[in-house]
């Protein structure tokens, strides 16, 4: 019994970092491919259990996303400046999303933190 105990608790806080998660603005600091410096923000709101709405403001353009949760990533799918773009974001403990991305045919990654206001 002790065991089974143990097991489920040690479930509860591996999955703790998905549970981070929440509604909300973020702040945006991230990289494009060719390593230029950006900020700024992001709405995140929830639209079902495992799903959500992501609008980015960067530089005075608006990007809106959709993302699933799977346990603590969030996929992303988003359509920007003409081009189709996708992003992965693990879940931290502190509630920060840690990611990559990249938009369009030509191959590179960014990266982007969002961290919660």
């Amino acid at each position: 019994m002790q065991r089974l105990l143990l097991a489920v608790i040690l479930a509860a806080v591996a999955a703790a970092p998905a549970l981070a998660q929440r509604s909300g603005t973020y702040a945006v600091e991230g990289a494009s491919p060719g390593g230029a410096r950006y900020e700024g923000a992001l709405q995140l709101q929830a639209t079902g259990p495992q799903t959500w709405r992501m609008m980015w403001t960067i530089s005075g353009t608006t990007t809106v996303g959709v993302a699933i949760t799977a346990g603590s990533t969030l996929v992303v799918g988003y359509f920007t400046e003409g081009q189709p773009g996708a992003a992965s974001y693990e879940v931290q403990p502190d509630g920060r999303l840690v990611g990559r991305w990249t938009q369009g045919l030509q191959g590179g990654v960014g990266t982007e933190t969002l961290t919660p206001r």
